[in-house]
């Protein structure tokens, strides 16, 4: 009896057991589905909108103008039209298959002892009085954004206004002081009494953006910013000061309204970062996209693809100026016709600029830095860069040369900035590509000694040590790292064998690759990218180490947890 007692203890232990580690798993698991779900539908309403402007074309032989409509109108006089406001969407809407809001928008409409003209007052005109604002079509909500879903006049999907600043929301038209008129700064798919067509895109459809996803809860605009025109990123600066003020709406106010800060995007600074108007307000300023559905936002391509694009994605120079009418200030700005200097996503937002970029790149962003390496690269030294043309200099610390000639630099206050190497003196883009070279030298020899030593302790079952020693996390501890040692040790034992492997394949192709290739070696395995897939290394304080940051990694460290809480007979094997 009492070996059939222990026995069933056993079983139901084990059951137990298996029951959290399945509770663990699945906790994890429902929360993605439901995020994959949202971002599937929010990805299946761009494309329809894509299908919608695709129909448009069709039937016109032009795009939906970006803002326009009747002239006359105004808040007061609310009767005699839109005030050339009316945003793309609202044309839109009969190929949304909304024809009966189609019918009440191009119609005269009795309310409230009114009578509204054909194509409605202005957009941002009581919606609980004039009705059709206040019926936004569905299909212009992203599922992942309540705020969105809780306010009927907002939409989640922005325009493309280019890669510019200056009056990029204004009449090409008007004369706006003191520039003029400035049309050479308008270079998206859209703009302000503005219609393009297919035909115009000379940078390819497949290559310029049409439209992407604005975040709208918990996003403000700052307004009255100075500055944005000679440099975006002031934006950024702007949301650090307490003075900043800020539009009481925010971003998708009003999905009927084609101005910049309500249906407006720029290719300028990367998505889910700030945005700004400058002192002339939604005639002009920096709009960002964002989305809730990590890092990054959906875009719409010109061909109808819908793609994600990276927070990381190529930027570029973020503190160049922009392109401007007149070039503006005798050479602060580009002038029109130049290409975008905003790398990837600037490239995207430019319709005739000529600018050509790999599809792929919007999926390979450029990479980011865990606290831990930023830590490391605190310790270098700090020095002087000189600008090409002898106009400035800044203190920062070498930290990356890219493939594409893109300087990484670490300021003072451990800000990181992407700088192109030919913005730098000849002396000072020398002393760089050196420091790399010699840096990316050492991480080689030491790159087969450390591997080496680590692969013998897994051959020897040290897991402890090797977990002290040469493990590596991707939010920058170390052995001191709250799941403790015990616990990666046994995710070490549980992936040993694929360990194993991954190091083999690494020290193998050490052994029989050419010179030249192995310098590249070291950026593919800090990127996973590398002979042993799924598998990062980490160069930190002179060592490689093991970096734990996947997904597989997550569920070793949940199982044993979850076999530690249970007090497994078992050991934990």
């Amino acid at each position: 009896m009492g070996t059939k007692y222990h026995l069933r203890f056993v079983d139901v232990i084990t059951l137990g057991v298996a029951s959290m580690v399945g509770l663990v798993l699945l906790a994890g698991v429902v929360p993605r589905m439901r995020q994959n779900a949202r971002r599937s539908s929010c990805e299946m309403n761009l494309q329809q909108v894509g299908l919608a402007l695709h129909n448009y074309h069709s039937a016109y032989s032009m795009m939906p103008m970006g803002c326009g409509g009747t002239s006359s109108g105004s808040a007061d006089e609310p009767t005699l039209g839109n005030a050339n406001r009316l945003s793309p969407l609202v044309g839109l809407t009969p190929f949304f298959e909304q024809q009966p809001l189609w019918e009440k928008i191009t119609n005269p409409l009795r309310a409230n002892g009114k009578v509204f003209p054909a194509m409605g007052p202005v957009p941002w005109f009581d919606p609980k009085v004039y009705t059709p604002w206040n019926e936004r079509p569905e299909v212009l909500v992203c599922p992942a954004d309540p705020t969105a879903k809780d306010f009927p006049t907002v939409a989640s999907y922005t325009i493309n206004y280019g890669d510019a600043v200056m009056n990029v929301g204004a009449s090409p038209l008007e004369e706006m002081p003191p520039y003029g008129r400035t049309p050479g700064a308008l270079r998206g798919m859209f703009g302000y009494q503005m219609v393009f067509r297919f035909r115009d895109v000379l940078d390819g459809l497949s290559n310029t953006l049409l439209m992407s996803e604005a975040r709208i809860g918990g996003v403000r605009v700052a307004k009255d910013v100075s500055g944005l025109i000679e440099r975006p990123s002031v934006c950024l600066d702007a949301h650090q000061d307490d003075e900043t003020k800020y539009w009481p709406e925010g971003r998708g106010a009003c999905w009927a309204d084609g101005s910049l800060l309500s249906v407006g995007v720029q290719t300028i600074l990367p998505p889910n970062s700030r945005s700004a108007t400058s002192e002339k307000g939604e005639l002009e300023g920096v709009m960002s996209a964002s989305s809730l559905h990590g890092e990054g936002a959906h875009v719409l391509m010109a061909d109808g693809a819908v793609r994600f694009a990276s927070s990381s994605i190529d930027v570029g120079d973020q503190d160049s100026p922009s392109v401007a009418e007149g070039h503006l200030d005798n050479g602060k700005t580009l002038p029109p016709g130049s290409k975008s200097p905003y790398g990837v996503w600037g490239a995207m937002g430019t319709r005739a600029a000529r600018d050509r970029f790999d599809p792929s790149e919007l999926s390979e962003p450029v990479r980011t830095f865990t606290e831990e390496e930023l830590a490391e690269f605190a310790k270098f030294e700090l020095e002087t860069w000189h600008a090409a043309k002898g106009t400035g200099k800044i203190q920062a610390r070498q930290v990356d040369l890219t493939d594409k000639g893109v300087l990484v630099l670490m300021s003072e206050k451990g800000a990181i900035r992407r700088l192109a190497l030919s913005r730098f003196s000849s002396q000072d883009a020398y002393r760089a590509v050196e420091t790399h070279r010699q840096r990316k030298l050492t991480e080689a020899k030491l790159l087969v000694e450390h591997l080496s030593t680590q692969l013998e302790l897994l051959e020897d079952k040290q897991f402890e040590t090797f977990a002290r020693e040469w493990v590596s996390f991707g939010d920058g501890q170390q052995g001191d790292h709250p799941s403790g040692v015990a616990i990666i040790a046994g995710v070490l034992r549980t992936q040993r064998g694929a360990l194993i492997t991954a190091y083999d394949q690494v020290l193998n192709l050490v052994g029989t690759a050419m010179p030249e290739l192995l310098g590249e070696l070291p950026e593919a395995l800090a990127t996973g990218k590398g002979p042993a897939r799924g598998f990062k290394w980490a160069f930190l304080g002179g060592h490689w180490k093991l970096v734990f940051d996947g997904q597989m990694n997550q569920r070793g460290i949940q199982f044993m947890r979850a076999m530690e809480a249970a007090d497994d007979p078992f050991g934990g094997r």
